[in-house]
């Protein structure tokens, strides 16, 4: 696709389903076109692009893969330049498909560190994330003989896209893929620049008590719940300042740089990221109105209130955002704690602050 890495495939973590389905994405997601361009075949294209993903090796496109193999070896490096791998910690094989395979203490993380032609400004942010996300949850056990908490972190490469919203979107969806091989009762995605609240700290940190305090909270009807974000809005019949409630149900937001899926929701949001990649933006009628830039938030809540599902935000908020260069605006941002001096009351009109994490 136009503006995607001038069309070159970079490398994630060496999965050859990862890396087929990425190239399969370059070549085929919707661009620059008018309202009349977009059609079924996209829809396809996009569902068998998400498929490959969980497909045996074998099974994929032989003719392709046979294309990909059989060139000269310097055409080959020449036409996919293999940039420095991230650092990865473990994570399970294709075939791991059930819970107890899994680690439950996965949490999985887009950056685009070693993302080629990014700005600069990625390099060594996902290294920052698991240096700053252990450093928060071990804090308390420096000079002691407490058991370290372990979290296994996924990276899940981002994708280069210049068009606003597209290449969060277009990343979301190769990593929630990946994700359902996990299989995780909660699957948890944060943005590389997300950081835990310190007071958050002894609930989050270990998976046993995340699950005990956070997920088996979680509303039953729950489409997902952002764990942080700013400008909330709330439907007309909440409280919006009743302290007591750990899920607020919202009517809006912004910000997607945490949030947690629940397994029976996966799908779904699988296929409204696939609608809004095919789709582009869309009024509320859902009728196609561009595809110069996607508002994923305004889908999500859209896609929820069809399922008869709801959105939550968790109360007070896990994470923070981390001020910085934001690949989305192009610029430096600050940091959004997306609260007010009350952090229980989230009556929010995004605060541009990162003075206070407590």
């Amino acid at each position: 696709g136009k503006g995607l890495v001038d069309g070159k495939l970079p490398v994630g973590d060496g999965s050859k389903r990862y890396e087929r389905a990425y190239e399969l994405l370059l070549r085929n997601v919707p661009s620059y076109r008018d309202e009349e361009s977009e059609g079924q075949d996209d829809v396809g294209m996009v569902d068998a692009m998400a498929a490959m993903q969980q497909q045996p090796l074998e099974q994929q496109h032989q003719p392709q893969q046979q294309r990909l193999q059989t060139q000269p070896q310097q055409q080959k490096h020449e036409q996919h330049p293999q940039p420095q791998q991230p650092a990865q910690l473990p994570h399970p094989t294709a075939n791991s498909t059930h819970a107890s395979n899994a680690d439950p203490s996965t949490i999985f993380v887009i950056s685009m560190q070693g993302t080629p032609g990014v700005d600069t400004r990625n390099e060594g942010r996902f290294d920052e994330f698991q240096s700053k996300w252990h450093a928060s949850c071990n804090k308390s056990n420096i000079n002691t003989t407490a058991p370290i908490i372990h979290t296994n972190i996924v990276h899940c490469p981002g994708v280069y896209e210049p068009r606003r919203g597209y290449g969060l979107t277009l990343s979301w969806l190769l990593c929630l893929e990946r994700a359902k091989d996990y299989d995780l009762d909660v699957t948890v995605v944060f943005e590389d620049d997300a950081r835990l609240f310190d007071r958050s700290v002894d609930s989050f940190c270990d998976w046993e008590v995340r699950r005990e305090e956070y997920w088996n909270q979680l509303p039953k009807d729950a489409f997902l719940a952002f764990l942080g974000g700013h400008n909330w809005e709330y439907p007309s019949n909440a409280v919006e300042n009743d302290v007591e409630t750990m899920y607020k149900e919202l009517k809006s937001s912004f910000g997607t740089y945490a949030f947690a899926v629940p397994r029976e929701s996966l799908t779904s949001l699988l296929d409204t990221i696939k609608e809004d990649i095919v789709g582009g933006f869309r009024d509320e009628n859902g009728k196609h109105l561009h595809h110069n830039f996607l508002s994923p938030e305004r889908s999500w809540y859209r896609a929820a209130e069809r399922r008869g599902k709801k959105i939550y935000g968790v109360n007070p908020l896990v994470i923070w955002h981390e001020g910085g260069f934001s690949n989305t605006w192009k610029k430096d941002r600050g940091s959004i704690t997306g609260e007010e001096k009350d952090m229980l009351v989230n009556k929010i009109r995004g605060v541009d602050s990162g003075t206070k994490h407590k």
